[in-house]
């Protein structure tokens, strides 16, 4: 029985690092470029509207990471078939710590210290190019171009944030949806090099 066992474990171990090396293809590039225009709407309509509500963006972001998980979990199964639950986990190990730590500093920040929100915008992007970099193993290899991008967003963003102009509403709207613009291009470039590779 013991053999039986070991041999179940190494099975699962090899499943586990094959999914952990696997390129994930539930990210459909059509919800991701709609993300990045609900980003820009929300901006163009705040910066109308003269508000600078980061609670916006944080709904926005909360509906947003529902439409793209919900739309990974099908395209996954789809796709994956048995490796889609490996894959999942594999990847949402590796980013939702990511996405916990912006929650977190935006709710704590907000409640506790609204004057230095002006920050929070930078220190999110930063964050997105963080997350990128940790599941960039199961992603496209272009997809390093996003992070860069997030990186380099994000420092703009954090140097601008400590003076009056931009808006606050720009300083989201410009960095989130170019960047996921972005994404949902190298997804759908990636996807097509599958589809004729």
């Amino acid at each position: 029985m013991n053999d039986v066992e070991s041999a179940l474990h190494d099975i699962a171990r090899l499943r586990d690092q094959l999914a952990a090396s696997s390129r994930f293809q539930g990210l459909a590039p059509g919800i991701v470029a709609l993300t990045g225009g609900f980003a820009l709407a929300l901006g163009g309509w705040q910066y109308l509207a003269g508000e600078d509500d980061l609670l916006a963006w944080i709904l926005l972001a909360a509906v947003c990471a529902v439409m793209i998980g919900t739309e990974a979990v099908a395209r996954a199964r789809r796709l994956h078939r048995s490796m889609a639950d490996r894959l999942l986990g594999a990847t949402l190990n590796r980013f939702l710590p990511v996405a916990a730590a912006g929650a977190i500093m935006g709710i704590v920040v907000l409640a506790r210290a609204p004057e230095h929100s002006r920050l929070l915008p930078g220190i999110w992007q930063l964050l997105i190019g963080v997350g990128i970099f940790a599941v960039l193993s199961n992603l496209p290899r272009q997809m390093v171009i996003a992070a860069i991008f997030y990186f380099a967003a994000g420092t703009l963003t954090l140097a601008l944030g400590g003076s009056p102009w931009p808006s606050i509403s720009w300083l989201m709207a410009l960095p989130f949806g170019l960047g996921q613009l972005l994404v949902a291009a190298i997804l759908h470039h990636a996807s097509s090099e599958t589809l004729h590779g």
